[in-house]
């Protein structure tokens, strides 16, 4: 099983040929859909009693939910904007709500999994989670520029804790102080990870180890509804490939990668997590197929 920790999100995203209001979204949703995907996946996070039922039920229907809480109050919503190339992403409005104040707790049945995903919660939050976990296998953690700014100090301190950290370019160079994500990601590396994978949005995703370097391009789409969730669906499908192959082999990471870039390809198709609910493993598979076709030479 893979455990995940990570907000839960009433989205408003507005682009300028769509605008979907409230609809499911936050980090913990489209990485745990994701993985279900590939196997069995527990979530960690917080709603509040306005959380619609239909939502609730999206979620029970793919996920353990043993470690979702319900507190009274309003769920955590999130409004933002993308121009036409739909590459930058301009916050509105942030209401954390129920989410802002939130201590997780990780549940008895979750604390022996093999597989953790620490998503984009506070790194005081996912020391907490750490803390509460027994021996996982494999440990990955991701961030934003929010908490590089305001937590820096705790943010390494998880960094040094984990065995993988999956970072946009931009948050790398933030977080190490560097213009070169390469430098970058060795001093993460340096802070205790194994691998730092940097995101690179539309232009792919490279793999960093302490010996080697796997640079991949993104699947290639004619149309984009709604990049929101990419980097989490791209997390899902790698955490999701190693967890169902077991196995932690530089050839397995390299593959995962893979899948995360086919997964970050299908949810941008269409607005929330629409596109993770009506996917199958054989369509992953056969998107995979065809990526290994486009690559070779």
């Amino acid at each position: 099983m893979i455990v995940t920790v990570g907000s839960i999100c009433l989205d408003t995203t507005r682009t300028p040929f769509k605008t979907a209001e409230e609809v499911l979204g936050g980090s913990g949703c489209y990485f745990s859909l994701a993985s279900s995907l590939f196997t069995e996946t527990g979530l960690i996070g917080v709603i509040g009693t306005d959380f619609p039922e239909t939502y609730r039920s999206t979620l029970e229907q793919r996920l353990d939910l043993r470690g979702l809480e319900v507190k009274e109050g309003r769920t955590f919503r999130f409004d933002s904007s993308f121009g036409y190339d739909l590459g930058v992403r301009t916050a509105n409005k942030t209401e954390l709500n129920v989410f802002g104040d939130w201590d997780p707790v990780v549940p008895d049945e979750y604390r022996d999994a093999e597989y953790l995903y620490l998503g984009n919660v506070g790194p005081e939050q996912q020391l907490h989670v750490l803390d509460q976990m027994k021996e996982p296998k494999l440990t990955v953690a991701d961030t934003i520029e929010y908490w590089i700014v305001n937590q820096k100090d705790s943010l390494i301190e998880v960094l040094s804790r984990v065995n993988g950290a999956v970072l946009n370019d931009e948050e790398v160079r933030h977080l190490c102080d560097t213009t070169n994500i390469i430098t970058g990601a060795r001093k993460i590396m340096d802070w205790g990870t194994d691998f730092v994978i940097v995101k690179k949005g539309e232009h792919g995703a490279t793999l960093f180890t302490k010996d080697t370097i796997f640079p991949t391009c993104s699947f290639p789409l004619e149309e984009i509804s709604d990049p929101t969730g990419a980097g989490d669906s791209f997390a899902g499908g790698f955490m999701g490939h190693i967890a169902r192959r077991g196995d932690s082999s530089n050839q397995t990471y390299r593959e995962a990668v893979i899948y995360g870039n086919i997964m970050g390809s299908y949810v941008v198709e269409r607005f929330s997590v629409e596109r993770l609910l009506s996917l199958t493993i054989h369509d992953i598979e056969g998107r995979y197929r065809i990526y290994r076709e486009m690559v070779q030479f």
